[in-house]
C-alpha cells in the first residue's frame, strides 16, 4: 500500500532578532500549550508565549490558519 504524510509547521518570525523559526520544533510547545493542531481564533490560540530559539527573545503571537 503506498502512503501519504501530513506535515506541519507553526512558522513565525523573532520580531528582535528577525530569525524564522517553526514553533514546533520545540518539543514543549504542545505539551505547555494545550492547543490543538491547527486551532485558531480561540482564547488558548491568542498571545501565545514563544522564545526565540536564536536569541531567546520572549514574545507572543496569535495562531493563525
Amino acid at each position: 500500500m503506498t502512503t501519504a504524510q501530513w506535515f506541519l509547521s507553526l512558522d513565525t518570525y523573532c520580531p528582535k532578532c528577525e530569525s524564522a523559526f517553526d514553533l514546533l520544533d520545540d518539543s514543549e510547545f504542545w505539551h505547555n500549550s494545550g492547543l490543538q493542531a491547527c486551532e485558531n481564533h480561540t482564547d488558548k490560540s491568542r498571545g501565545v508565549e514563544v522564545v526565540c530559539p536564536h536569541c531567546e527573545h520572549e514574545f507572543t503571537v496569535d495562531l493563525e490558519y
